[in-house]
């Protein structure tokens, strides 16, 4: 993939596993967890101020509101995470996390 520009100069880790059956919250379930080298979390909140800047990025999703023990609709990113790289073993999902860049569409500035 010649073409491949990643966001970040330090690929990152993802994986999926399961909560311990004493678990405090969740007993039993599952949990993602992200690990992002500290030297790429510059370029990972670029990338993400990036996908915030675009609209065509944007997409509604419901999510659970604890405060108001409800669900609601936000606005939220749709693109940027995609986990293709992925592969299990003994302890659930795993695999490296690297995006490709975006760069925000340019805005007009009335000068």
């Amino acid at each position: 993939m010649a073409d491949f520009n990643p966001a970040l100069p330090t690929p990152g880790k993802w994986n999926i596993y399961q909560n311990d059956a004493d678990h405090q919250y969740n007993p039993g379930g599952k949990r993602l967890q992200l690990k992002i080298p500290v030297e790429s979390i510059p370029a990972f909140c670029q990338h993400l101020m990036n996908l915030a800047d675009d609209p065509a990025k944007h997409r509604e999703i419901q999510v659970w509101d604890f405060e108001a023990r409800e669900v609601k609709t936000v606005t939220a990113i749709s693109a940027g995470f995609n986990a293709k790289s992925g592969k299990e073993d003994d302890e659930g999902w795993y695999g490296t996390i690297n995006p490709p860049a975006h760069k925000a569409p340019a805005t007009d500035i009335p000068f």
